[in-house]
């Protein structure tokens, strides 16, 4: 079996990078599949996670206009073209059985349209929460000529008018080795890129309002972006001894490690990793109630604290709780344990596999 797997980069830390080198490698080494890699536009920047020597490399070195709406579509066109011409020849030459995609906007219209005898499955990473539910009608007649549509949580589905969806979650590689000498700090961690969507401000207005109450506790935030603002804002705050804010890093693990609580207050999300990770290193979690991925991952009062959207005041009385509360952490804590096997990576890839024989069978006929 030869996969393609056409995505618009690999190069850069976040959790769709890592999940994609994460299923190639999967693909090679538990079901002894080739894998051939296509990246559109890659940076000059290296892989921070690694894959599988085996798997094949193109990089399309196709660039894209940005901004949005139908100006973006139009302009994106000329590129759409070379996408179609060069991917087509990657398939053909390559013998590709299968091309999987995340790719968006105008490109995900193109793809279906390539090599049309061989199946394509494109999975979506982010929330349509702020999208219309029914969408533009002529884009959904051609995404449904997709052979499947994955989505990440069941909550998303109420967001397509589409026939060929599916459900399969993100996973996390429950056999990693879990050792760590590490001691665990006072420390509330939080991870993602800085921009408007992860709401990052939000947790500075939190901590404002408990941390003379928690002097031994501290905030560290590990991301890249908008990092002046965040930080301009920590010094209005005057909370800056406490809160700290650091650049991206590939050892996320490591520093999870040395902390006790996980929080996030994104927007929207569709299904956040950093919270199996933060499963996985052992931290108590809250987490705003974004649409929809965190309760998808997370059962409220069980295993972590979902606290309603935006609910500065709520989030804060609970992050409270957590500090003051080691039983209560620890408690949490248990309850992932049967948690992390449900999103374990041998249990997914094998629904990612079910998934794949389905759509060549039903190519057969």
């Amino acid at each position: 079996m030869k996969i393609g797997i056409l995505v618009y980069r690999m190069a850069g830390i976040g959790g769709t990078e890592r999940i994609i080198a994460e299923k190639i490698n999967a693909w090679i080494e538990m079901f002894g599949y080739e894998v051939v890699l296509i990246t559109k536009k890659e940076i000059d920047m290296p892989f921070f996670y690694n894959i599988n020597s085996n798997c094949k490399r193109y990089n399309l070195n196709i660039s894209a206009q940005l901004g949005g709406g139908i100006t973006q579509y139009v302009k994106n066109i000329p590129k759409a073209i070379q996408l179609y011409r060069k991917v087509k020849d990657i398939i053909e030459r390559e013998k590709i059985e299968v091309l999987f995609t995340n790719m968006i906007s105008i490109d995900s219209l193109i793809i279906p349209f390539i090599a049309t005898k061989i199946p394509k499955i494109t999975e979506i990473h982010r929330s349509n929460y702020a999208n219309k539910k029914k969408g533009w009608f002529l884009k959904n007649q051609i995404i449904n000529r997709y052979d499947k549509v994955v989505l990440l949580s069941k909550y998303e589905l109420d967001y397509y008018d589409l026939k060929n969806l599916a459900v399969i979650p993100n996973f996390i590689d429950t056999e990693e080795s879990k050792e760590s000498n590490s001691i665990k700090k006072n420390i509330i961690i939080s991870a993602g890129r800085i921009v408007g969507e992860k709401q990052l401000d939000h947790l500075v207005d939190i901590w404002s309002i408990i941390h003379s109450e928690n002097l031994n506790w501290e905030v560290h935030v590990y991301g890249n972006g908008n990092i002046k603002n965040l930080q301009k804002k920590i010094l209005e705050k005057k909370i800056e001894q406490s809160f700290k804010v650091f650049p991206g890093t590939t050892e996320i693990k490591n520093k999870m490690q040395q902390a006790k609580i996980f929080v996030l207050v994104s927007k929207s999300e569709a299904f956040p990793m950093v919270l199996l990770e933060a499963m996985q290193a052992e931290l108590a979690i809250i987490s705003y109630d974004s649409p929809h991925g965190p309760k998808t991952i997370v059962s409220n009062e069980k295993d972590g604290f979902i606290v309603p959207l935006d609910d500065k005041i709520k989030f804060a009385e609970k992050l409270d709780l957590l500090i003051n509360s080691p039983e209560l952490r620890t408690s949490t804590i248990l309850n992932q344990k049967s948690k992390l096997e449900r999103f374990s990576k041998k249990r997914v890839m094998n629904q990612w596999n079910d998934l794949l024989l389905e759509v060549l069978q039903k190519q057969k006929f």
